[in-house]
């Protein structure tokens, strides 16, 4: 019976009774709420505790986050990034254009001294040997004034003396040959006549043209640096006295031999029908440049410019070459506003581009539809004679695919069908041009493929430090490469290039006319 009904208890004992066990109900309860109570303290107790560790955290955090603002700002906000000069970063990790800077930049304190050798430095010099391995007259034959021949029997002083150094081979001791150059009167005339020297302005000492043929092959075919190749001439041809600067002399000298030769090649791809033309970047003196390529199937000319537009090719006077050419290029802007004969986008690179689309859209077939075109018609372009392609009908079928409306396919915020599909509109002229002549290739492969060893370069030394170091290495490649489409070794082609005193006016004429 409850509390609520003891008012109808009339007997004392009974209501009593009852009244104790509404009592004892009662105590239960409290004893419940206080133990509800101390867990709900205890709750509190340790959510304040927590509540506190995260205050100081995060009062810890906010003093960080000032430390580094403030030292930020004495950076001059310039973000701190890690590098293998200032962490364990490994170098391999590093950017191309991270590892350059990093190059050009020392831990070692500036000593207020200028660059090169200090006063009081002691020169060094190549000294010449006094037995050499074998020694070559070269007196007066002819008078230069007169064009009488100089009797046998003329007396002649030695005027002039130089050593030639040059590699024998491998481990062997490199051969040392004097030159002695002979003066004498002319007997008719009286003037003075001198002999042939063969060794040019040289006046004490010179390395040989195999020496010097493989310094310029290492630093341009092999693409391999200055202190290697001193390591190469030094250990395996042990020829002790050879340098850095040695090498710089060797390229300078022979660029300057070479560039006559180098020059004549724009006037050999000037008279064909079609050439190919790419451009890559390199870093010239810490600066991004690039390097361009304008070829064909027997020749290859290479330049170097900081300019990626028309302005590098009228710095190299390749502007005005270029009118009677049909260019086969990627599809960079430069190229069509050149005034040429005409222009082929390179399909490979569109298949490659098409082919991003159908990976981001598996269910379209748009870019798969104008691959299977594309694909078709450089099939028939390989196995049926040009004049029985119909050319019209892969023309209509392109156009139709680019009138097509792609908004469906196209992701989100994105509009990468769109941006393929207004390329192409702007160089639908230029898609089926190999189609119309057996001269013009569907790629541009070979261009790539004539400037790509700039990018090993570009691994191995990390760019040129100087404008003259990028003109030679262009000028030899182009040498290089010219002759290995025309089956000539590159080795060869260089050593018939330095050998000679002055390269022939048709070294190029004769270059390609010769068997391989």
């Amino acid at each position: 019976m409850s509390y609520n009904n003891i008012s109808a208890i009339t007997d004392p004992l009974e209501a009593i009774k009852a009244l104790f066990d509404e009592l004892t109900a009662v105590k239960g309860e409290l004893s419940s709420s206080k133990s509800d109570i101390a867990r709900l303290n205890r709750n509190t107790t340790r959510l304040n505790v927590t509540v506190k560790r995260v205050t100081q955290e995060r009062d810890a955090f906010k003093k960080k986050a000032e430390a580094l603002e403030a030292e930020l700002q004495k950076l001059g906000d310039k973000y701190v990034e890690k590098d293998s000069s200032n962490s364990n970063t490994p170098p391999t990790k590093q950017s191309i254009k991270k590892q350059i800077i990093q190059r050009t930049k020392s831990l070692r304190q500036p000593s207020g001294k200028k660059n090169g050798g200090q006063k009081g430095h002691e020169g060094h010099s190549i000294s010449k040997t006094q037995t050499p391995d074998g020694t070559e007259d070269h007196k007066a034959e002819v008078c230069p004034h007169c064009g009488c021949a100089i009797p046998d029997d003329a007396e002649q002083t030695c005027v002039k003396s130089i050593q030639i150094i040059d590699i024998t081979g491998p481990l062997s001791l490199p051969c040392v040959t004097e030159h002695k150059v002979y003066s004498t009167v002319c007997p008719h005339c009286h003037k003075t006549v001198i002999g042939d020297s063969p060794t040019g302005n040289c006046k004490k000492i010179m390395y040989g043209s195999k020496l010097q043929t493989l310094v310029v092959y290492l630093s341009v075919v092999q693409s391999i640096p200055y202190n290697r190749i001193v390591e190469i001439v030094k250990d395996i041809f042990m020829v002790s006295t050879f340098s850095e600067g040695s090498v710089k002399n060797i390229l300078k000298k022979n660029k300057e031999k070479a560039t006559p030769i180098y020059d004549s090649i724009l006037d050999y791809i000037e008279k064909q029908k079609a050439a190919g033309m790419d451009e890559t970047g390199t870093y010239i003196n810490n600066k991004l440049c690039w390097f361009w390529c304008l070829q064909c199937p027997k020749f290859c000319y290479v330049f170097a410019d900081e300019s990626r537009g028309i302005q590098a090719l009228e710095n190299h006077d390749v502007v005005n070459r270029l009118a009677g050419l049909i260019l086969y290029t990627d599809r960079h802007g430069t190229y069509f506003k050149l005034q040429v004969a005409g222009h082929q986008v390179c399909l490979v690179h569109l298949l490659r581009n098409l082919q991003y689309l159908n990976d981001l859209n598996p269910e379209q077939s748009w870019s798969s539809g104008i691959q299977e075109l594309l694909r078709d018609a450089i099939h028939k372009s390989k196995t049926m004679p040009l004049e029985q392609i119909d050319k019209e009908y892969y023309k209509k079928k392109l156009h139709e695919a680019l009138d097509a409306d792609l908004s469906d396919y196209e992701r989100k915020g994105a509009k990468d069908f769109q941006v393929l599909q207004n390329g192409l509109i702007n160089c639908e002229d230029y898609v089926f041009t190999f189609l119309e002549h057996e001269e013009v290739p569907h790629h541009n492969n070979s261009s790539e493929a004539s400037i790509r060893v700039l990018k090993v370069k570009a691994k191995v030394s990390g760019g040129f430090r100087t404008q003259d170091g990028a003109d030679e290495y262009a000028c030899f490649h182009s040498i290089a490469e010219t002759a290995k489409r025309n089956g000539i070794s590159k080795f060869t082609a260089l050593y018939q290039l330095i050998s000679d005193m002055v390269p022939k006016s048709n070294f190029i004429e004769d270059l390609i006319s010769r068997e391989s």
